[in-house]
């Protein structure tokens, strides 16, 4: 593989990345594109050719916290992006503590607070470092792992979320490549000690593949298998999207209504996370029974039931038992992995809280035609024991809190669109 000893040309990248647009104007009164820059060569090096593509680009630095010189490395790279003319900002995370799975749970707090701050600078792409390289190494686990043929795939080159779409314009380029072109600029970067700790399973196979690189055709051989199982995972995806469209009915109350006409493992599966907010769908076995034979039953965080008087599909609700107690309400927050607060600033109060309305159902008369079982899980703004408001069914205790309203808007959408029906059921 000789192109692995090529620097990567502006020509190169702005192919790549032009191919996962469309892009808005590069105007620097907008929001910026944003890249998330660890200081280390993958990220710095995406950070240059953006520079070089588009004038208003933003870079994000997240200090993990958990190296001592964890601080010195953030500052530094921030003085690198500077020197090449991009402005950033450091994040820091200190709620981080040595222990079990650490490296998953940083992935996740380094995401969330990449994804909070994208949304107040109101920029809706967040480039990523991700390369050839890091997605050879995914597919070879999730081979070794069992994985069907969407975990097969990887990585995709757009990943839409509800708040912002993240970008990865580099995974069809060597990770070589990259260091070449940061050397060929005079471009020092960041060694992360821990990507030599053999203990982490990534690390366990990135050693396994450095010398396949130029030996054999074996990383070849994935990317490849990636690619194709990717076509077939775009085409699963369209076929989905047209069957949602004909047989699921998503509500905005977060639950869904639906026909069994014609479903298939993989898209009950995405149904149940996304009206349980989880990311991962229950064993494919008792997936695989529910499909053959649609009962009554609880599974992965939902459950399931004949819809009855609206209609003659099926009914997809939260499990109540497994709803997220009540949590501090304030714009943005996330609740039941599912729903997103929206009320302005000034509004915030360290009593108001965000929780399932359970039995306060009954004091309404105004239900949206929902059955009891619905209506408890709705989500509503308490202060201390006082219902304050239920967004979904319009009530609001006076007209202060009417500006306030809670969205759907779970960590995993079973369609891109992330656009939910508030049409009235029959």
């Amino acid at each position: 593989m000789d192109d692995i000893l090529k620097p990567v040309s502006q020509d190169e990248f702005n192919s790549c990345i032009e191919s996962l647009g469309p892009w808005g104007n590069d105007d620097e009164k907008l929001p910026p594109i944003v890249l998330a820059v660890s200081g280390g060569a993958d990220s710095l090096c995406l950070a240059l050719l953006a520079s070089r593509w588009r004038r208003n680009v933003f870079s994000l630095i997240v200090d993990h916290g958990i190296r001592s010189n964890s601080a010195i490395e953030a500052a530094l790279t921030q003085e690198r992006l500077k020197d090449l003319g991009i402005e950033s900002k450091v994040l820091t995370l200190d709620n981080l503590k040595p222990g079990a799975a650490l490296e998953e749970r940083a992935r996740i707090e380094r995401y969330k607070i990449l994804i909070q701050t994208c949304c107040k600078m109101g920029s809706i792409d967040l480039l990523l470092g991700h390369h050839a390289g890091d997605q050879a190494e995914t597919v070879l686990m999730r081979i070794r792992a069992g994985s069907g043929e969407d975990g097969i795939a990887a990585m995709a080159a757009i990943t839409d979320l509800p708040q912002i779409r993240l970008i990865r314009p580099l995974l069809s380029i060597a990770p070589q490549r990259l260091r070449i072109t940061l050397k060929q600029e005079g471009i020092i970067w960041v060694e992360d000690p821990s990507n030599q700790d053999l203990k982490f399973q990534r690390n366990q196979v990135r050693k396994e593949l450095s010398s396949a690189w130029a030996s054999s055709g074996s990383v070849s051989i994935l990317l490849h298998r990636s690619r194709e199982e990717s076509k077939k995972r775009m085409k699963k995806d369209q076929d989905q999207a047209v069957f949602v469209t004909e047989n699921i009915l998503i509500r905005s109350e977060g639950f869904a209504y639906f026909s069994t006409k014609g479903m298939d493992e993989r898209t009950l599966g995405a149904l149940i996370r996304t009206i349980s907010g989880s990311v991962y769908a229950p064993l494919q076995k008792s997936i695989n029974r529910l499909v053959q034979s649609m009962r009554k039953v609880t599974l992965g965080g939902v459950q399931i039931m004949p819809a009855g008087r609206l209609g003659n599909g099926w009914l997809m609700i939260r499990e109540t038992t497994v709803i997220e107690k009540a949590k501090m309400a304030r714009p943005n927050t996330i609740w039941d992995y599912r729903f997103r607060v929206i009320m302005p600033e000034y509004d915030i109060s360290d009593k108001v809280t965000i929780a399932a309305l359970g039995k306060s159902y009954k004091q309404f008369s105004c239900r949206e035609g929902l059955p009891v079982c619905i209506l408890k899980t709705l989500p509503a703004f308490w202060h201390n024991d006082k219902l304050l408001a239920v967004p979904h069914l319009g009530i609001y205790s006076d007209e202060s809190v009417k500006e306030w309203d809670i969205v759907f808007q779970p960590r995993q959408s079973l369609t891109q669109s992330h656009l939910f029906s508030t049409t009235k059921l029959a």
